[in-house]
């Protein structure tokens, strides 16, 4: 399937709902210099895969980056600079970026910034790096902090969108999952008891294809994907500057950002929601509630609130609308957790 796509005042085609060699085919690559951006996982399982499209009249070569969510980081922006010196400016580029939404960022940055004739395709290999792309948002990220120092809007060419890459997941179909609760949660409350209903189990998960919700994730994300990509991400970022929150995996702060932000709507504005049957889905999903003790949640919560000064939080009118702007107090947050530990217990039996 093919849909235009826009958002922020940019368009671009997706095609989806095809394999990549299906896709590819399609593609006129002759007499082009072609650059394959992946991650280490992706050049792995797909290089050999890819080559077969590049014809005889046709050079290629990969950069390949690690498998951290965080790849777009200013080290990884310079070192992809330079490595585009071995191509010629007075021959077409084409660049496929694969792999995870660091990827997506990193190759969308370089392509806004460089002088080359070139032609961008995003491979998303997941639901999320799928979601990635559809921001048209790319950052680059500190080396040593991994918060953002720059960002552009850039729209590619074209959006590839094969969703049995999706379905090979186990871990990142969880954190797929989690893309679409945030839809859920900031754009339609029906949806996100949909998703209740569909996955009931860890079982039904891991054993349900995403594909059915391509559609649905262009839908929302064309409507508000600002709204949408940044609902956790402040909580998220401020684990960054957080002491011992090397403890969690950076999926696990996007998680606990996403599960904080909501908790603290949900006492601070007294929304219409059960936040602890939420919970109990997601612990019979898997999913890990518990913060390490280690973790000092309220200096946590002095960091969202820092970050937040800077960049005040878009809250929620109710589960499915956006509201008002707002900035997190110190009495707010201490509420929040203390509610947050307090079922946590509940659902462990303590």
């Amino acid at each position: 399937m093919e849909a235009t796509y826009q958002s922020n005042k940019r368009e671009t085609r997706i095609t989806y709902g095809e394999t990549i060699v299906s896709m590819l085919r399609k593609k006129d690559l002759a007499n082009k210099q072609i650059l394959f951006c992946g991650n280490q996982r992706y050049y792995d399982l797909y290089a050999e895969k890819l080559r077969q499209f590049v014809p005889s009249s046709s050079t290629h070569e990969w950069f390949i980056l690690t498998n951290n969510r965080y790849c777009n980081t200013m080290d990884n922006f310079q070192e992809l600079i330079y490595f585009l010196e071995r191509f010629s400016r007075q021959k077409e580029l084409v660049i496929f970026s694969i792999g995870n939404e660091g990827v997506m960022e990193l190759v969308g940055f370089v392509q806004h910034v460089t002088e080359f004739k070139s032609e961008l395709y995003f491979l998303p290999v997941s639901l999320r790096s799928f979601a990635q792309t559809l921001t048209f948002s790319s950052q680059i990220v500190s080396t040593e902090t991994l918060m953002s120092i720059m960002e552009v809007n850039e729209a590619p060419e074209s959006i590839l969108f094969d969703p049995t890459l999706a379905n090979q997941q186990t871990t990142g179909k969880m954190i797929d999952l989690l893309t679409l609760i945030r839809c859920g949660i900031v754009c339609e409350h029906s949806f996100l008891q949909n998703l209740y209903q569909n996955f009931p189990t860890r079982e039904a998960l891991l054993h349900h294809s995403f594909a059915a919700y391509s559609d649905t994730l262009i839908q929302y994300y064309q409507s508000d994907s600002q709204a949408i990509q940044n609902f956790g991400k402040t909580f998220e970022k401020a684990f960054f500057q957080t002491e011992n929150s090397s403890l969690l995996s950076n999926s696990m702060k996007m998680m606990f950002g996403l599960l904080f932000e909501l908790a603290w709507n949900i006492e601070s504005s007294e929304l219409h929601f059960n936040f602890k049957n939420f919970m109990i889905w997601l612990v019979r999903l898997g999913f890990p509630i518990v913060i390490p003790p280690e973790i000092s949640l309220a200096d946590f919560g002095q960091q969202v609130i820092y970050l937040a000064e800077e960049k005040p939080l878009r809250g929620l009118a109710k589960i499915g609308e956006i509201g008002r702007e707002k900035i997190p107090t110190q009495k707010e947050l201490l509420q929040t957790f203390e509610v947050y530990q307090k079922i946590v217990t509940e659902i462990r039996g303590e």
